[in-house]
């Protein structure tokens, strides 16, 4: 993963370990978005994970709206949510 400079002007290196799988979801991802890199997915990622922690713990809710009209509730942080249910629709019907 690419360096990171911080406020001060100083770069920090981080490094992850991945297995195959989540590799391959993230290669996936790189050339769905047309990211420059690996690294650029995750800092992608990352802000619109801060942009939804921010706004869920105000008290936002956010909705997917279905081809059918059909409105959902999409539950991000819950404790039900793990990386054990990849493959599995993380939507919540309201």
């Amino acid at each position: 993963m690419a360096e990171k400079q911080t406020s001060t002007g100083k770069r920090i290196r981080i490094s992850l370990d991945l297995n195959a799988s989540f590799n391959d979801r993230l290669e996936a991802l790189e050339d769905l978005t047309q990211a420059d890199s690996k690294a650029g997915v995750i800092r992608q990622a990352l802000q619109v994970y801060e942009y939804i922690a921010r706004k869920t713990k105000e008290g936002y809710v956010f909705r997917a709206v279905r081809p059918d009209g059909k409105e959902e509730n999409l539950i991000f942080f819950s404790p039900y949510v793990t990386s054990d249910l990849e493959g599995t629709e993380l939507i919540s019907s309201r």
